[in-house]
């Protein structure tokens, strides 16, 4: 988002100038982008449009606009309508013909209480937005002064697109630069450095970066960007961290390219590196980092939800009660002649005005209908549960030492009515730790023992384990080193007979040592591996346990040891893994002057790249694959491509030509067919394979359990993973989700079972007649459950059916039938469309979506809760929760536990709020059929404005805080006590207008009882007057309002 104030500090005569992005900015249209299709950034010279400064404003408030700005949001009446409605009451007390506090606005004092409590929460919030603003915009950093030829120290705030930075190692990016030099001792330079991006995308692991190649030689010093003068054609600014067009032109040097690995982005840290030099290209809210800073969407609770339509039905009661009042008293005058009573001198009585004053009377006189501290007491209650769920020592991780977060405490009561969870697979149920297990090499199966969820599958098919398969996995875990867990003598064996086996064998880990993108970090003059995902990681360090070790990087080469013997490889070209690609190849020299690509990849993408007359190869591959399938292994294909010189430089020739093309990147970057893909293509082509990996992602610790205990408790589970579908089975079973076949029956949806649309719509329709009509014989003792079981490319026809009776349809109403559902090779925004298909085509249907990866951020920003876990795959999917969780199994503490207390405590709250409100109020009407609806009060102004202040606030707040129905060991032991939080048994409309009802009945005979014993007291010789009769009545209500929190509380 852009600010007016973003452009207030320009050079020169910048206010002239136009602004820097399309008109319509942040929506322009076509026209508007075909006006401006580029950014336009002068080097060396004024700019031609003006830029926002760099001053970076996340805080909402200052100390001037505070008081206005807080007092329009606490009053609007889209959001606050309990506080809208109680300032109407204060306006309505200051009108003379109608006020019953002699024209105070009494009802200012307990309003005023719960807006400044209100305040105090948000400023504390602002101010720490405003300390982190200020210790950004208050850093330093070095820029070159074209105007004085030297270096200068400039506040981050200070600085302006064009503008020439140097930054130090650990040092932040103050803005998004274009990379011009690098200092770096090695010759021929290679301009290369790193960054840390976990403010980012919340990876710890070190990125490459690289100078322009057209820069890079001559940049060693400040000394050098005096002279330089061009132009640079860039995006406009937008939110996507890992894509950048542009390209540079530079005098004397030409035009090149900017790539995504020329550019380091604001909040990164420099490492590694001693210190760069880059160009300013994006500066303040133009940055990536704040352009995709967008705010998660607002969600509320279905306490929330049910309340607020509570209150609109009080509104309306409360508009009842007044036109009974307001009529009974224009019938009681007209009844007794009150026109020509002289003591009262009213003269001429217009009876349609005095009604509508006698209404807004009646109204000021009820107005305590709505509790005026409802919202305050919530927002305390929610407080404390959080502080109790923040500091819970059975949802901390000591491993990594993370606690777990409440981020958004509106929600807290609503993870009490959980009725499905959707979960990730991949670093949610299991670690995101990599072990190398198993491999194919050359037709060959090597590796011993079977993973928990090969146990599982044994398990699905009723069959016993054999003996030696279970001694093979004592013996792999005997023989693990990190990240490898790896036993079988038959390796050995081979190994040592030579041939053209062993040859391959070999040849299959110098593939893994030089196919992926892990960078060396040096600390402390000491090399650690630092990868960008953990499958990389652990293939490198598989490589070098069995013997080809990578090393090192140097400028462009690669340093591997083959048993023992060093090694340098010459890196000509690294084309990278993408969702998109679902491979990486990269093309070396090696030291014997051959060109060879090696490749890796998913079975899909590599199977139609293979070449001719390999199919008995290929044929064993894809068997042992199925097989690790089967134990829920990870598995990639591996193979390899030499070139001759004349086929490699002709290619390299066009690829580089289409990767510095502008027009070829934009299209690559929207998806659209591209000349820089087919060349990827072309040359990823004729591929000898040579075998497949096998690695494991361990489930996490209780993760079998967690789930048994939420499917007990009456919550549907939806795991949604990319994986093969075997694999998503056996990971289901072995979580206790999918039961072996012989208990529950797998209604399996994918392109053999349903090849078409009708197909689908079909076999689910039978499905679920068959269900209906079990149910209907009486047959539920002897009902299996249902599991589905839907792949993406399936999914993907069916969420594109949605007339009625379509295929959509059909498969939202079947899965309300199953016990679990499992998609397999869904991508992230199927995910999302699950998830709202659940949302919205079922009623009342409460959903959670946990994950840990920015994948997951979809899902878990359409689900009505979102849980990250903090794991393997940085922050963006906890800064996109709810809630944020170190471990899968936690989430049974989060709902079973602290969701149900929260959820009981708060209905607890809100009906006894109510209750007491109304108790006390609706005595004021019974006392008006005493007074001939003459609209006085019974009991004083203070007395009324104290009630829900001072005598009956604490002990519902103790309530909502402490108590707790079960112990907590009982909520672990039966789950199904969750139930009540689903059904919403604890408050619910029937529930609500019960204890109203009953709070009639009990203010009946309070008033009533209160006028009649006063009656004989008189006789006593007491004086006998309304007043004695209201404040005996106040003193009733107060006891039995703090006698009714007694029954409520199920603790003492």
């Amino acid at each position: 988002m852009i600010y007016p104030s973003d452009y207030s500090a320009m050079a020169g005569s910048a206010s002239k100038k136009a602004p820097s992005v399309p008109n319509n900015w942040p929506n322009p249209t076509e026209e508007d982008l075909k006006d401006r299709p580029n950014r336009i950034v002068n080097i060396g010279r004024a700019q031609d449009y003006t830029f926002p400064n760099n001053f970076v404003k996340t805080s909402k408030y200052e100390w001037y606009n505070f008081i206005p700005r807080f007092l329009m949001e606490e009053f609007n009446p889209k959001t606050k309508v309990a506080n809208c409605y109680f300032l109407l009451i204060a306006i309505l007390q200051t009108v003379p013909s109608i006020t019953n506090t002699e024209g105070y606005p009494t009802v200012m004092i307990p309003l005023t209480f719960v807006v400044v409590v209100d305040s105090i929460f948000a400023a504390l919030e602002d101010y720490a937005r405003h300390k982190a603003d200020k210790e950004a915009n208050s850093t330093y950093v070095k820029r070159y002064d074209i105007h004085n030829k030297d270096l200068e120290n400039l506040k981050w705030s200070d600085l302006e697109v064009g503008d020439f930075v140097q930054i130090h190692s650990r040092e932040k990016i103050p803005a998004d630069l274009v990379v011009i030099g690098v200092a770096e001792k090695t010759n021929p330079p290679m301009g290369m450095c790193y960054v840390e991006t976990k403010s980012l995308d919340g990876e710890t692991n070190l990125k490459m970066r690289q100078a322009l190649p057209g820069t890079l030689a001559e940049c060693k010093n400040f000394s050098y960007v005096q002279h330089l003068k061009g132009k640079i054609e860039m995006e406009h600014p937008n939110k996507v961290i890992d894509s950048f067009t542009g390209v540079i032109e530079i005098e004397g040097i030409g035009r090149e390219p900017i790539l995504p690995q020329n550019v380091v982005l604001r909040g990164c840290v420099l490492r590694n590196t001693e210190w760069i030099i880059g160009c300013v290209v994006n500066t303040g809210h133009h940055t990536k980092i704040l352009m995709s800073a967008a705010k998660t969407p607002s969600k509320s609770s279905q306490l929330d939800t049910l309340a607020s339509i509570e209150v609109i039905h009080m509104v309306y009661l409360l508009a009842s009660v007044c036109l009974v009042g307001a009529l009974g008293s224009l019938i009681w005058n007209i009844e007794y002649d009150v026109k020509g009573a002289w003591y009262f001198d009213w003269g001429d009585i217009n009876y349609g005005a005095y009604f509508v004053i006698q209404y807004f009377y009646f109204f000021l006189l009820h107005a305590t209908f709505i509790p005026v501290s409802l919202y305050v007491s919530m927002t305390l209650i929610r407080f404390f549960q959080s502080y109790f769920m923040n500091n819970d020592l059975e949802m901390y991780y000591e491993k990594t030492d993370t606690p777990s977060v409440v981020r958004t405490m509106t929600l807290n009561e609503e993870l009490g009515q959980i009725s499905h969870v959707f979960s990730d697979k991949t670093g949610t149920l299991t670690c995101n730790v990599m072990d190398f297990r198993k491999a194919s090499i050359n037709g060959v199966s090597y590796g011993l023992g079977i993973t928990e969820i090969g146990k599982a599958s044994w398990k699905l098919q009723g069959k016993e384990l054999p003996q030696e398969v279970l001694e093979g996995e004592e013996n792999a875990k005997k023989a693990s080193v990190p990240h490898v867990s790896f036993y079988d003598p038959k390796y050995g064996e081979d190994k040592k007979k030579g041939g053209a086996q062993e040859t391959r064998m070999s040849q299959f880990f110098r593939i893994l040592s030089l196919c992926h993108d892990t960078i060396p970090e040096r600390i402390d003059g000491k090399i650690k591996l630092s990868a960008s995902n953990p499958d990389d990681e652990c293939l490198v360090f598989a490589a070098k346990y069995f013997g080809a070790e990578f090393v090192d990087k140097q400028e462009k080469y690669a340093i591997i040891k083959i048993d023992g013997v060093e090694e340098r490889v010459e890196v000509l070209e690294v084309i990278g893994f993408t969702s998109k690609r679902k491979r990486m190849s990269v093309i070396v020299k090696d030291p014997d002057g051959v060109i060879r690509m090696v490749i890796k990849g998913a079975d899909s993408t590599m199977i139609p790249r293979l070449h001719s007359g390999q199919d008995q190869l290929l044929k064993k591959t894809d068997d042992h694959m199925s097989q690790y399938a089967v134990e829920g292994l990870r598995c990639l294909l591996v193979g390899f491509k030499e070139l001759d010189n004349e086929e490699y430089h002709s290619w390299s020739e066009k690829y580089n030509k289409y990767s510095t093309s502008l027009d070829e990147l934009e299209k690559k970057k929207k998806g659209l067919p591209n000349k820089i893909e087919e060349a990827e293509d072309e040359i990823e082509r004729n591929i000898t394979l040579v075998g497949a990996t096998a690695i494991e992602d361990k489930l996490q610790d209780g993760v079998p359990e967690a789930i048994a205990q939420i499917a007990k408790a009456g919550i549907n589970v939806w795991v949604l993973t990319g994986d093969k579908e075997e694999t998503a089975i056996n990971i289901a079973v072995a979580c206790n989700l999918v039961l072996p076949k012989q208990y529950m029956k797998h209604v399996i949806v994918n392109n053999r079972t349903a090849p078409s649309l009708a197909a689908c719509v079909s076999l689910l329709s039978t499905e679920r007649a068959d269900m209906i009509r079990e149910q209907n014989n009486n047959e539920t003792h002897d009902l299996m459950p249902r599991a589905l079981i839907i792949d993406g490319p399936t999914l993907l026809g069916i969420m594109g059916d949605d007339k009625p009776g379509g295929a959509k349809e059909s498969l939202l109403e079947f899965s309300k039938m199953c016990k679990a559902v499992v998609g397999c090779r869904v991508s992230p925004d199927q995910k999302r469309e699950m998830v709202n298909m659940i949302k919205t085509g079922i009623k009342g249907v409460r959903t959670l979506s946990i994950g840990d990866g920015a994948n997951d951020v979809a899902m878990i920003q359409e689900a009505h809760i979102g849980v990250g876990i903090r794991g393997e795959e940085g922050l963006q999917a906890t800064n996109a929760s709810d809630y944020a969780i170190a471990q899968f199994r936690f989430l049974a503490v989060l709902l079973l536990k602290h969701g149900r207390y929260n959820y009981i405590r708060m209905s607890k709250l809100i009906i006894y709020m109510f209750y007491k409100n109304v108790m006390m109020s609706i005595c004021h009407f019974w006392f008006s059929w005493m007074n001939g609806f003459s609209g006085q009060k019974i009991y004083t102004e203070g007395s009324i404005q104290f009630y829900n202040l001072l005598y009956t606030s604490l002990p519902i707040l103790l309530v909502g805080i402490y108590d707790m129905d079960v112990p907590k060991s009982l909520v672990y032991r039966f789950p199904q006590l969750y139930q009540s939080g689903i059904d919403n048994e604890y408050f619910n409309v029937s529930l609500f207008w019960f204890q109203l009802c009953n709070a009639v009945v009990d203010s009946v005979i309070i008033s009533y009882l209160s006028v009649f014993m006063l009656v004989h007291f008189s006789e006593l010789g007491m004086l006998e007057t309304f007043w004695e009769s209201g404040a005996l009545t106040y003193t009733v209500i107060i006891v039995l309002a703090n006698v009714k929190v007694s029954f409520l509380t199920a603790q003492w």
